[in-house]
């Protein structure tokens, strides 16, 4: 057989070389028991000695299964849901599947858009992060969505949660408020009494879980939270700004800063600069999710990380168990610990 030929070889030429049904063939690739071990053997040799790779789509059609996952994300640009992305592929490349990004530019019905077309291109599972997850109150219009254009597809939740939809649904999170606790017992042993918070939005569970735990915190270690020095904007760099420049109007300021995230605390650091404040002489900053731009700010912010390669690697491992029909039962609500990574933005008083 020439080489043109052996390009184009179909699944058709293995079985009839091998005096088989397609069928039989088919089973060899698909790895079933249906299949005598001495003609599975005569076959396979066949398909190495053609270097044979099937059509996906059409072992689709036979297992029912794409090999594909969805992930639906607000903005690939944040450096949090990059990261978070980076291990998905990583992991999912483990299980040989290929990972369809849709980015919704944070916009609800790009989400819902996305979310009908994942389930049409058949993806065995799917990925959520950020957007309706994050909200504190679950939308019902989109949990009702995903049970009837979804369902029973897995579904695995990437710090965020769905009342109500719990069949053939995971999570995997980062323990933001223990972490918040991690923040105050560092700032606290620091010897800093007069903490802010800045960034965030309020109905978002980043932003309302951070805040519970700090108000729960300062029961239990020595320092003093004022409503003033709470000054909520956005998850951005210019967020971190617009935030900082409302705080230094007020006339009592703290000592320590704890940013929404790490592009928050860069906007935080450069104001204070540019109106001739120093960090951390006059402010101690710290950030949270300990992305690439933590390490590259003047000075560098020390920051609390997510295990991303956890989060990222449990995530595919849900899904895989799921559609493998495989019991997780109690396990399927993950949480991880987060950890402080110290830099250069806090100093001791």
């Amino acid at each position: 057989m020439d080489v043109i030929r052996k390009n184009k070889i179909s699944i058709r030429d293995i079985a009839k070389e091998c005096n088989v049904s397609v069928a039989t063939v088919s089973r060899v690739l698909n790895n079933s028991s249906a299949v005598k071990e001495q003609t599975r053997l005569r076959v396979q040799k066949v398909i190495d000695k053609y270097n044979y790779k099937p059509n996906e789509l059409a072992r689709g059609l036979y297992t029912q299964r794409t090999k594909s996952i969805g992930v639906i994300l607000p903005e690939i640009t944040n450096h949090f849901f990059a990261k978070v992305f980076l291990e998905i592929e990583r992991a999912a490349l483990e299980y040989g599947q290929t990972v369809f990004l849709c980015n919704t530019l944070s916009d609800y019905k790009l989400e819902d858009f996305y979310t009908e077309r994942l389930t049409e291109k058949q993806v065995d599972g799917l990925l959520l992060l950020g957007g309706r997850v994050n909200q504190t109150k679950t939308n019902i219009q989109y949990v009702n969505l995903l049970k009837r254009e979804v369902f029973p597809t897995p579904v695995v939740i990437i710090n965020g949660k769905l009342d109500n939809y719990s069949e053939n649904c995971a999570t995997v999170s980062s323990d933001e408020y223990e972490a918040m606790y991690q923040a105050v017992q560092y700032l606290t042993g620091l010897g800093h009494r007069n903490i802010a918070f800045l960034g965030g939005k309020k109905g978002i569970m980043s932003t309302d879980i951070k805040l519970a735990a700090l108000k729960a915190a300062a029961k239990s270690y020595n320092f003093v939270i004022k409503k003033e020095w709470i000054k909520l904007s956005d998850y951005t760099y210019q967020g971190g700004v617009s935030a900082m420049n409302k705080l230094l109007a007020e006339k009592d300021k703290p000592t320590a800063i704890i940013a929404i995230n790490d592009e928050a605390a860069a906007g935080i650091i450069n104001t204070c600069i540019s109106k001739g404040y120093r960090v951390p002489d006059d402010f101690s900053v710290l950030g949270f999710d300990d992305s690439f731009i933590a390490a590259t700010t003047l000075p560098s912010i020390t920051t609390l990380s997510h295990p991303y390669k956890k989060l990222g690697s449990i995530a595919v491992s849900f899904i895989n168990d799921m559609i493998n029909e495989k019991p997780i039962g109690k396990d399927k609500n993950i949480s991880l610990r987060m950890s402080i990574v110290e830099r250069q933005s806090c100093k001791r008083l």
